[in-house]
Parts: structure tokens; C-alpha cells; sequence
């Protein structure tokens, strides 16, 4: 039965007693045959160590370094003095497994590794009436390539890749190949608090270098390789309410599984195909559907229709394999419908003709009534005259 992590306190004398058999063991576990142990980073490691039981009573010590990994007491220990207390990078991060430790096994769990835990570790155990010596663990961990990014905005084309262990590498190639000084780009690799690496890399392109070819981005170390595919389609113009067809690369061998996503604008997926062992089936996403054709498939591209002005954007189609990701970028514009803006001129034209032929007509009347008043003013003046020279002769 595990009693715990609580010793009683020791006296200065015994304390040093048992620091400097800690220390004699290491020395003497330093001539003793390595163990060999790899683990995946962010998961669980297993480091072994047997030795010889009573069945009565044990305390199980493992060490790296000067760092105490785990201290613990399990049956009858009333032979054991003091308690190490673990290093506070492993507490909450350590076991054993209680029901076999009597049994002798010794073995040690280590929770969510990271490549700041690689390095040589010593397990001591610690009986009535003895000491074991274990044999020296070495952990190497591996943090693989998992996912590596690639994208295009302006005259530069990025490509990255988080999480790797030990640290990477990268380089840049084109398809149709190019002079690789045309290739300007500048890499940068750092180190996070965990010990990963994260590598990110600006490919500027030049006049020199065809806006057609197919940009290659391929991130390695000791375990893996992943590569990224890059074209820059020619954009495309339509018309508010109008469709388009949007080309996508895919790998020159099509696999029996992979995963192919349409996004807008680097953000949430348009529609996707999961292929696995041959069988596919798609999805396209609910706000998409009044713009995306039903009949999407692999081969045939993306193909929207009814587009609005809020459609404008960069559209990109990734095909994820194990090994390779493939982007294609295409630039989309949406322009107003220029038949909407032509019945309105001719709206415009015609309002102003009607207008014109209104105001002329109105002042032909004018003009008219004008004219029909003046004769009527002089009639009514050479009536008035003629009355007037008609009275004087009477």
C-alpha cells in the first residue's frame, strides 16, 4: 500500500548519511549498462526500473541530475529515515504503479513530456535489508513535424511550423525550378520555455522569379519531413450576382486518404471532401450553400454563384496528405452589376430628356399665350382710337 509522500525528520547526521549513498549510487550506477528510452513529446513516458522485493516494504527514489523526480513509501518502510520532496517541474507530473512496486517494479510514469525532460534519470530502491541499484535511463524525446502552414500575402509567401523537436530546418524551391539566389528569404528559428522550436520563414518575391510557378516550402529534422505546395492563381473579376469557377492543385498521385478544405479568406472552411481508403463524402457549410453549386467535387474545383460584394477575398483550396500540403490561392473580385448601372443612366437620360421637352413645351405655351395677349392689347387700343376719333367728328 503506497503511505505517501510524508517522511519523518531526519537529524543533520542522517540526512548527510543518506545524501552521500544517493551520490555513491549515482557514481557507481555511471558504470552500470544504459538504458535507452524515446518517448513522443506531450505524451506519456515509461522509464523502467526492477529490483529485487521482500513483499514487506520499499521506498522508490528516482533522480535526474541533482532534481528529485519522485520520493515514495510503500508497506512497511519503518526502516527508511526522511522524505525527498519532488522538483516543482514534476510534481502532479509523476507515478508509479502502486499495485506492482511490492512485486519489484519500479517503473515511472512521466506525464505530458517535453524536450526539457530529456536527459539521463537514476531510480534507487531502497528495502529492509538493502539498496538496489538500477541501470542508468537515458530519455530522448521527439517532437515531429505535424502541420506546416504556407500562405501568401502581397509580394511574400510564409511558411511555418510549431512544436518541433529536436530543431528544424528549411528550404525553398519552385516548380518549374528557378535560380535558387532568386529565392530571397529570411528564416528564423526560436526556442520556447518548453524546449520546442517554432521555424517561420518570409519568401520575397521578385520580378525576376514567375508569378505561374509553384512555390515548394519543406520543413525537416532528425524525425520527419513535411512539405508545402504553393500556387498563385490568376485573380478573377465578376460582376455582383454573378459565378465563378475556382481551380484547385492537387498532388500529381492521388492517395487513397487525404483531406481537402475551401476557405475564404484563411478563416472558417467554405466546403470540405475527406477521402479515407478511397470512399469520400463531402460538406459544405450552411452559410455557403446558397452560393456554392451542388454538384462539388474533388475534380472539378469550386463553383460559386450569386456573389456579393461581401464575397471579395482571397479563396484557398488545401489538400492535407500525411506528408504534403497543397495550397492553391486564388484572388477574387466582385464588382458592381454594370447593367443595373446602365438601366439607371438611361433612367437619368430619359428624366432629363422629359424635362427638357416639358420646360420647351411650357414655354412654347408661354410664348403663345404671351403673343395672343399682346394682339388683344392692341385691338382693344385701335378700337379704343377708332371710338374715340368717331365721337370727335360728331
Amino acid at each position: 500500500m503506497n503511505r505517501g509522500f510524508h517522511c519523518s525528520s531526519l537529524t543533520m547526521a542522517v540526512y548527510k548519511g543518506l545524501c552521500l549513498c544517493s551520490l555513491m549510487w549515482i557514481v557507481s550506477a555511471a558504470e552500470r549498462k544504459e538504458f535507452k528510452v524515446t518517448c513522443l513529446a506531450s505524451e506519456d513516458c515509461v522509464l523502467p526500473c526492477q529490483f529485487r522485493s521482500d513483499g514487506q516494504g520499499a521506498r522508490v527514489m528516482w533522480y535526474k541530475k541533482k532534481a528529485v523526480v519522485s520520493c515514495t513509501r510503500y508497506g512497511n518502510t519503518s526502516f527508511v529515515v526522511g522524505h525527498n520532496s519532488p522538483a516543482d517541474k514534476y510534481k502532479g507530473r509523476t507515478g508509479l504503479f502502486a499495485d506492482q512496486v511490492l512485486e519489484g517494479n519500479a517503473t515511472l510514469m512521466l506525464r505530458n513530456a517535453t524536450p526539457n525532460d530529456e536527459g539521463k534519470y537514476y531510480c534507487i530502491t531502497m528495502t529492509a535489508p538493502s539498496t538496489d541499484e538500477s541501470g542508468i535511463i537515458s530519455l530522448v524525446i521527439e517532437a515531429p513535424i505535424r502541420e506546416v502552414d504556407i500562405e501568401f500575402s502581397s509580394d511574400t509567401i510564409t511558411c511555418s511550423a510549431e512544436g518541433i523537436y529536436p530543431a528544424p530546418s528549411l528550404t525553398w524551391s519552385t516548380d518549374p525550378p528557378t535560380d535558387a539566389r532568386l529565392l530571397q528569404n529570411k528564416t528564423k528559428t526560436q526556442k520556447n520555455k518548453l524546449g520546442f522550436y517554432d521555424i517561420r520563414s518570409y519568401l520575397r518575391l521578385t520580378g525576376n522569379v514567375a508569378t505561374d510557378h509553384t512555390y515548394i516550402c519543406c520543413v525537416s529534422s532528425d524525425t520527419n519531413k513535411k512539405t508545402a505546395f504553393l500556387r498563385h492563381e490568376a485573380s478573377i473579376v465578376t460582376p455582383a450576382g454573378g459565378g465563378v469557377m475556382i481551380s484547385c492543385s492537387l498532388p500529381h498521385t492521388i492517395l487513397q486518404s487525404f483531406n481537402l478544405t475551401w476557405r475564404f479568406r484563411r478563416s472558417g472552411p467554405i466546403a470540405s471532401i475527406n477521402v479515407v481508403d478511397q470512399k469520400s463524402w463531402a460538406e459544405i457549410w450552411d452559410k455557403w450553400k446558397p452560393h456554392v453549386f451542388s454538384n462539388f467535387s474533388i475534380s472539378s474545383g469550386l463553383k460559386l454563384h450569386s456573389l456579393k460584394s461581401e464575397h471579395q477575398g482571397n479563396y484557398t483550396c488545401e489538400v492535407r496528405t500525411p506528408e504534403e500540403i497543397y495550397v492553391t490561392w486564388t484572388d477574387v473580385a466582385v464588382t458592381e452589376d454594370s447593367q443595373q448601372y446602365t438601366y439607371i443612366y438611361i433612367f437619368i437620360i430619359l428624366g432629363l430628356i422629359y424635362f427638357l421637352i416639358l420646360s420647351y413645351g411650357t414655354l412654347v405655351i408661354l410664348g403663345y399665350k404671351i403673343v395672343g395677349l399682346e394682339r388683344r392689347a392692341r385691338r382693344q387700343a385701335e378700337n379704343t382710337d377708332e371710338a374715340t376719333e368717331s365721337l370727335n367728328t360728331e
